[in-house]
């Protein structure tokens, strides 16, 4: 692991970022988030986002000032759910019985790749209006790294990347997956960009009482979660150490929290979009 020397007065209150976590169908709170900034006119210099947090966060530093691709990214969240999640459990059973306990996948990403590279309006970082940098976890060392130009298709895949559920994708003859693995909260890489107020829009566990797990797939990712969320508290306690001039504002409408991980219905997520965007507007206004 590389180490870098730290300045703790870098970070200047006027440098705004962003931090979209991940949190699987849950991520539909960051386009009800994203709605809300842009309604209150609160425009990020800098951008950081994992897993489902990745794809909002790269429709807001694309356009951050309007709503042109809100309806996009909705369609965008559909797909990412039939393709992510889009297994019954007939078909789960199945691949078991053809393929054995040796497969490596449960599905692919082969249709959400079509799909954004049919719709996504921009294909690289140096197209967004406002600077962007996307986690993903490294499968060959373990370390979480993070990819701000170039290609920015390829790291959006990774960072949707469900171990398990989803193989790796190969990126400059590495392969990565799912960001969150290594860093769900994305804070430091905006201290480091010397971001002084930072907002943290954290859509999965947040302390709340878990939802009871109906099966194996609910209690891996509930334990998942319960990882993140003490590794996120650690995290944003030695950035304030490091550096304590920062102020971190926690955007986290808890909406949603009551739906199984795999529930993509479009009756659920707009729910869950309106539910974060009135509640982020209540959260905003007291700051």
């Amino acid at each position: 692991m590389e180490l870098r020397e730290v300045n703790a007065n870098i970070c200047k209150e006027e440098i705004l970022g962003i931090a979209y976590s991940g949190g699987g169908n849950r991520g539909a709170i960051h386009l009800g988030v994203m709605k809300a900034f842009i309604e209150a006119k609160i425009t990020p210099t800098h951008i950081a986002g994992v897993s489902a947090g990745a794809f909002i966060g790269a429709f807001h530093a694309a356009d951050p000032s309007s709503l042109a691709y809100f309806n996009l990214v909705l369609d965008l969240l559909k797909e990412m759910g039939r393709d992510l999640f889009g297994l019954s459990v007939p078909q789960i059973i199945g691949k078991f019985i053809t393929q054995g306990i040796g497969i490596k996948s449960l599905g692919s990403l082969d249709k959400l790749e079509y799909f954004m590279r049919k719709n996504m309006p921009f294909k690289t970082f140096e197209e967004l209006k406002v600077p962007l940098v996307i986690g993903v976890t490294n499968e060959n060392n373990g370390e979480g790294e993070w990819i701000s130009k170039g290609d920015i298709l390829k790291p959006l895949l990774a960072t949707s990347t469900v171990p398990g559920m989803q193989p790796p994708v190969e990126i400059n003859g590495n392969f990565y997956i799912d960001g969150g693995a290594t860093d769900n909260l994305p804070l430091f890489e905006l201290a480091r960009e010397r971001c002084g107020t930072i907002y943290a829009i954290n859509a999965g566990y947040g302390g709340e009482a878990l939802r009871g797990s109906k099966n194996f797939l609910e209690t891996m990712i509930a334990a998942r979660e319960l990882s993140h969320y003490q590794t996120e508290k650690y995290e944003e306690e030695l950035i304030k150490c490091m550096y304590p001039n920062i102020k971190i504002i926690h955007v986290e409408p808890r909406i949603g929290t009551e739906l199984p991980p795999y529930d993509f219905s479009p009756e659920k997520i707009n729910s869950v979009i309106e539910g974060s965007y009135k509640k982020t507007l209540e959260i905003l206004s007291s700051h």
